[in-house]
């Protein structure tokens, strides 16, 4: 997989176009060398075990339940240079006033990099096939916006621009501290290398940024501030995690300077991001990608990855990991959240042969047994491309939103949308119930 669509330099985008043909920053004071080389030690980990469940599949079916919030003919974005109809890589959030937000990424294709465009005729002539749009203007490339409901999800306000980069900025996810601050994730994404060598260009590289509100989402910082990690380039699209504690986690991706595979970093924030230290990064023997990890009740850590849905768990705070270990499914772009019943759910794209799409399990011991209607694929939430993101709701429920499709070819980059929908895992933990979303 990696020499045919991905060499030491690429970003995470050719894995995700790979996986569509066969399946279907510190902010602050730079820290020192050190801080970038922390523990990484591993020990072994409980196998996690599948419980399967009969009758756990909702009665009410997703074309029943869900809505658009931006789409063709639903809520565009105003026209810019370089948006071309696409949407999608989204985050909701519920504030603590009530107000809810979704930020999203706005362009014209699946990555929307800025023109003119940055890579090797071979990699163009490749994208380009897969639906990549010729003869695009995009000075900027894509941009990150954001929506905002006062009403409960039941209307939404025009796109607003979050932050404009001169790359394309992608992913961005939100985390509201004690005080009220807004912390906003999102890494920019300007192309890629000409001789697909970071090392000899690393401005081609992908990067974590941070930004923050501090009037309930209604301005951000206009200065985006970079993380700095020991990694090529890196990655994050959330969630990010505030602690019992008050202090902010999140999980980032990137290709390690030795080269593949890709590691993940934890890197933990105890000013309201200000600064950032890296805890500890994690290795497996393959790739490591679209990471995730939430704060268990009992004070554990856990952590999940794309493709092979490895898992593990760090009992001290992040320092250090169990050794990653897999369990039958294989999925994409997981995302790990904490009920307040203690319940641990997982949504995730499906790679499971006949039963993709957007999936979720859940778990009542923190990921050692996952409940699920089949060994290797989690409970239907939507037959859709996915990249799901979720947000607790007051009577228990999980408000997600996800993309339509992943705008691969051109005529769905031209009119992806972002939807929504409700979901319910049941009190008895038999199975789940898809509920409408608020605006339907």
């Amino acid at each position: 997989m990696q020499k045919n669509y991905r060499s030491q330099s690429i970003s995470a985008l050719s894995i995700t176009l790979l996986a569509i043909s066969l399946t279907g920053c510190m902010l602050g004071d730079t820290p020192s060398k050190q801080s970038l080389t922390p523990s990484t030690e591993q020990t072994k980990a409980p196998q996690p075990q599948v419980k399967v469940v009969e009758n756990g599949e909702s009665k009410a079916k997703p074309e029943e339940c869900r809505a658009v919030l931006v789409g063709p003919g639903v809520n565009q974005p105003d026209p810019f240079p370089g948006y071309g109809g696409f949407v999608g890589w989204d985050t909701p959030i519920r504030l603590k006033n009530g107000t809810w937000l979704v930020g999203f990424n706005a362009g014209y294709w699946h990555a929307s990099p800025p023109t003119p465009l940055h890579y090797t005729p071979k990699k163009l002539e490749e994208y380009q096939k897969f639906g990549m749009p010729k003869g695009v203007v995009a000075p900027t490339g894509g941009r990150a916006m954001i929506i905002r409901s006062t009403d409960e999800g039941k209307t939404w306000s025009k796109p607003q621009t979050l932050i404009d980069t001169p790359a394309d900025d992608r992913h961005p996810a939100f985390v509201e501290l004690r005080d009220g601050t807004i912390l906003a994730s999102f890494f920019s994404y300007p192309g890629e290398p000409l001789d697909d060598d970071l090392v000899k260009d690393p401005t081609m590289a992908a990067r974590v940024h941070f930004i923050r509100s501090f009037d309930h989402g209604k301005t951000w910082e206009k200065k985006a501030r970079q993380i700095q990690t020991p990694f090529l380039y890196d990655e994050t699209d959330g969630p990010l995690v505030r602690l019992k504690d008050g202090s902010v986690i999140v999980a980032i991706n990137g290709r390690a300077q030795s080269g593949p595979p890709d590691q993940a970093g934890i890197f933990r924030s105890t000013d309201k991001g200000k600064s950032w230290k890296l805890l500890s990064t994690i290795k497996a023997a393959h790739d490591l990608q679209e990471v995730t990890m939430a704060e268990l009740p009992d004070g554990r850590f856990v952590f999940m990855s794309r493709a092979e849905g490895d898992i593990c768990w760090s009992n001290d705070k992040g320092h250090t990991w169990t050794a990653p270990v897999t369990f039958g499914m294989r999925m994409f772009a997981p995302s790990l959240y904490v009920l307040r019943d203690g319940t641990l759910v997982c949504l995730h794209g499906s790679y499971a042969p006949g039963n993709g799409g957007l999936r979720v399990i859940f778990s009542t011991d923190g990921g050692e047994t996952w409940i699920a209607p089949g060994k290797d694929h989690g409970f239907l939430v939507d037959n859709a491309y996915g990249y799901g993101k979720a947000m607790e709701l007051p009577d228990g429920s999980l408000f997600i939103s996800y993309l339509a499709t992943g705008g691969h070819r051109t005529e769905d980059a031209k009119s992806n949308g972002i939807r929504c929908i409700r979901l319910r895992v049941r009190p008895d933990h038999s199975g789940i119930d898809l509920l409408p979303a608020p605006n339907r």
